[in-house]
């Protein structure tokens, strides 16, 4: 695939900035960091609490330790969130620096991206000059998937963050093979599992070629060191597990997502070889059998990220990255002929390569928003791909080639576009006109001032359809399990289709499990009233609801079940000891939930109990049960 170079014996220098082009690159890099941190926090708060799952959770542990550490849903410490804590200990914090606010809880997100966008221009500046380099934060900091993210409050951010450390510490290693830098990148992805779990492993393959294929010192001394790194991976990522595992479960709170009450489980389970296997699901989403008329069809396969669930996310340079792979695997000749620079050029498309193949055949359990793995590697490989093209520009073919990936550009925001018609009808012809022009002067390729104006035309033809789509996604509010960029779609399966059916309460249920319906004040003012020895003033399902009321009251909520319900947490008996001990004040039915009929065992036995033993009343249109006697 990526041509392998011969291996090194001395560290390369990295190139410097001439004195020429350092004072407009800092002014380059000053407002690319500005723009995006303004495009991150821009009207941040009218996303509320996001997810308010993990929200719940920042909230919970901003006021008990216990349940920071474990990342509990609750102060109470009854059930844990479905991820590892990483996350939610920097948003807790940050709660407890600033009070609790939508401002607390997603600016340390919006922080992470900025910081994200840093790291890739240092990336390709260590060996790249200053256009490419300010090209590939550019791109990084447009993609739509990864402005939603930044603005949200789901682990992506500092997973992100993590795995592109990883990845300059790598390339540190490149450079002088020093122990250091295989350590803090092993650190770097321990952390990052820490985060998201194994979707941080991601990116290994392409760091194990970098260092085998490009390292410097003999093979034996980079495989150590690489063990050492492994070493310090599974510390970093596997510390708090085993903690956890090794804690009974008599004094812990349940693991959220687990069958067995086991960090392991999860991991391998749940947020591992769960993600892989496609499992039937109804086309308005829910659970349903195989033989269904009424299955939503599986979507994967090569060309799963190019249709119009996935492709607003993270398509718009895809194909371009795809044709950049091609550039530097065939015309590797083209290629820098130093070390460094081919190495992350290798690095870059490997991991692009693997990222795209896992995206592409995941299972069932995948959320658009996944496609955030896809990011970095794009905005690595294609200012890499286009600056070989543009530096061999003496020939006409190359030249072709290099208008050839602008000119894919153009044609996938044109498509991407052609999924929702609540755009303009300006932008396509816009579009159209600018990746036209830029493709016929990359052709031309004469005289200074017209190569500038190339490289900013084929900048725009980059960014104009995301950009277009984060002004959708920054002036709308963006809140429950999968929010989405941009525009609603035409296509009345899509995802965002269903969303906006789902806001508007079709069917009823979804807007339980994917949003949490909003608290009635009237009960929110009996459960903030409640005497303070009750543990837990209320109970409810779905986990949405759950913390909904949870943020209203600012007092623990018992979530039956879990996320969806079908967690043996609390069993029965434990929750008849709760109720018997006067620490649950009260429980609210759910009917849209049990139409569902995705209810775990446990949490349908503590249902009918509920209602065979007490008796039931309406406050509000809410159908709620008094515990306390």
């Amino acid at each position: 695939m990526i041509l392998l170079s011969q291996t090194g014996r001395t560290s390369d220098k990295k190139t410097k900035p001439t004195a020429s082009a350092f004072p407009w690159e800092r002014t380059g890099l000053g407002v690319l960091l500005l723009g995006t941190l303004i495009s991150f926090l821009w009207g941040l708060d009218r996303n509320g609490w996001a997810n308010p799952f993990y929200s719940a959770a920042v909230q919970a542990g901003s006021v008990n330790w216990e349940a920071f550490f474990y990342g509990s849903t609750d102060a109470g410490n009854l059930i844990t969130v479905d991820k590892p804590p990483l996350s939610l200990w920097i948003m807790a914090l940050s709660v407890r620096l600033f009070g609790l606010s939508s401002w607390s809880i997603l600016v340390p997100q919006a922080l992470m991206g900025v910081a994200t966008v840093w790291l890739i221009y240092k990336i390709i500046r260590r060996s790249y000059p200053a256009t490419p380099a300010l090209l590939g934060g550019l791109i990084y900091a447009t993609t739509p998937v990864v402005v939603l993210m930044s603005r949200y409050n789901n682990p992506e951010p500092v997973m992100g963050l993590l795995m592109v450390v990883s990845c300059y510490f790598i390339l540190r290693a490149l450079e002088d093979n020093r122990w250091r830098w295989y350590l803090l990148a092993g650190a770097g992805l321990g952390f990052g599992f820490m985060a998201k779990q194994i979707q941080a492993f991601i990116m290994i393959p392409a760091l194990l070629l970098a260092i085998l294929a490009f390292g410097i010192g003999s093979l034996v001394a980079r495989i150590m060191r690489l063990v050492a790194a492994l070493a310090v991976l599974i510390a970093c990522g596997g510390w708090w597990m085993a903690v956890v595992d090794l804690t009974p479960a008599s004094v812990r709170p349940y693991i959220g997502g687990s069958q067995t009450n086991s960090v392991l489980e999860l991991t391998l389970d749940y947020n591992g070889l769960a993600r892989l296997v496609q499992f039937p699901i109804a086309k308005g989403g829910g659970p349903a059998e195989a033989s269904s008329a009424d299955l939503a069809p599986y979507d994967g396969g090569f060309s799963r990220l190019l249709n119009g669930n996935f492709a607003p996310e993270a398509g718009w340079a895809l194909a371009t990255a795809v044709m950049c792979l091609l550039v530097v695997s065939v015309l590797h000749s083209l290629l820098p002929k130093s070390r460094l620079p081919r190495a992350l050029v290798a690095l870059a498309g490997a991991w692009f390569l693997t990222s795209y193949l896992v995206l592409s055949f995941m299972g069932t359990m995948i959320h658009t928003y996944y496609v955030y793995s896809l990011a970095a590697p794009v905005a690595l490989l294609v200012p890499l791909g286009l600056h070989v093209l543009w530096m061999n520009r003496t020939r006409l073919i190359i030249r072709i080639i290099g208008a050839t990936l602008i000119a894919s550009a153009t044609y996938m925001t044109v498509r991407i576009l052609a999924y929702s018609n609540e755009w303009s009808p300006y932008v396509a012809p816009l579009v159209v006109s600018v990746g036209a022009l830029a493709t016929v002067l990359w052709i031309l390729s004469a005289g200074k001032r017209v190569k500038r104006i190339t490289a900013s035309l084929v900048a725009l033809t980059l960014i104009a359809g995301p950009v277009a789509t984060n002004l959708f996604t920054i002036s709308s509010p963006q809140e429950g399990t999968n929010p989405v960029s941009g525009p609603v779609s035409n296509n009345p399966d899509a995802i965002s289709s269903h969303l906006r059916d789902i806001r508007g309460g079709q069917p009823a249920w979804a807007l339980q499990v994917a949003y949490g319906a909003d608290p009635s004040p009237k009960v929110v003012q009996l459960l903030t009233n409640m005497d303070a020895s009750v543990t837990w003033p209320v109970a409810t399902y779905s986990a949405q609801n759950a913390s909904k009321y949870q943020l209203a009251t600012l007092r623990p909520v018992i979530s039956v079940g879990g996320w969806l319900g079908m967690d043996p947490a609390p069993t029965l008996e434990r929750f008849k000891t709760l109720v018997a001990q006067g620490r649950v004040g009260y429980f609210i039915w759910q009917q849209d939930i049990m139409d569902l009929g995705e209810l775990g065992p446990q949490a349908l036995a503590i249902t009918s109990w509920v209602r065979e033993n007490f008796k039931e009343e309406s406050i509000d249109g809410v159908r709620i049960y008094r515990l306390r006697h």
